[in-house]
């Protein structure tokens, strides 16, 4: 999992150092760089492989022309179903305006996708075969006409994937009004939240000890899943 960004290390067209919104450029308890990417990083991971984080290690450090907050996170995580994680995220990653890539590998195979190329994803095999999959293909979910606003080969937007998200949420909405609960595989409760902002504070506490830290949401973790 990775999501480097650029917007701390390099100049603006007249040569100048652009100047972020206040909140980026003041660290509390956890860096804000993990509050603004490394959030991500965890709800995404969750959202793939349904497992929680365990422990962490990682390494925090700050290159950019702001001096005062932490703008570059590495960290190894350790999930529950023998999940094991490489996590980066940076605000100094020169060359990267927004270049969020997940990278999925198991033992028959592994999967790439990266937002800068948001209509394909590359499938490898076992026996070498590479492919290159888009909604197009032979797929069975984003080849339905809510995905498809064009055709493909006319990338839908950033902003058209967030419409489908509010377009879930508000289903969910509709149903806990109606039913008392909702049941979305692509909605998340406070628990995901809460799990997130915990794994950012051990992030954040393993960089400064230099050790593993554990997540405090894992103490409830059942016995064989540690």
């Amino acid at each position: 999992m990775e999501m480097p960004q650029e917007g701390f290390a390099r100049l603006d067209k007249n040569g100048h150092i652009p100047k972020p919104q206040n909140w980026r450029l003041e660290d509390g308890s956890i860096p804000t760089i993990s509050l603004d990417l490394g959030v991500h990083l965890h709800h995404i991971t969750y959202f793939l492989s349904e497992e929680k984080p365990l422990d962490v290690v990682a390494d925090q450090s700050t290159y950019g022309h702001f001096q005062n907050v932490v703008d570059n996170v590495m960290c190894i995580a350790r999930y529950t179903g023998n999940l094991r994680t490489q996590i980066w995220y940076s605000k100094c990653a020169l060359g990267n305006s927004n270049g969020l890539r997940v990278r999925v590998y198991g033992s028959h195979g592994s999967a790439e996708w990266f937002q800068m190329r948001p209509e394909e994803l590359i499938i490898s095999d076992i026996k070498g075969k590479h492919e290159i999959l888009d909604r197009a293909g032979s797929v069975c979910l984003a080849d339905e006409l809510r995905y498809n606003r064009f055709k493909a080969g006319h990338p839908a937007g950033f902003i058209e994937a967030f419409a489908n998200l509010y377009y879930d949420i508000a289903d969910s909405l509709i149903d806990f009004n109606e039913k008392g609960y909702y049941n979305s595989p692509y909605v998340f409760d406070a628990v995901q939240a809460v799990e997130g902002l915990e794994m950012m504070e051990a992030i954040n506490k393993s960089a400064q000890s230099r050790s593993w830290q554990a997540i405090m949401s894992s103490l409830n973790a059942p016995a064989e899943e540690l």
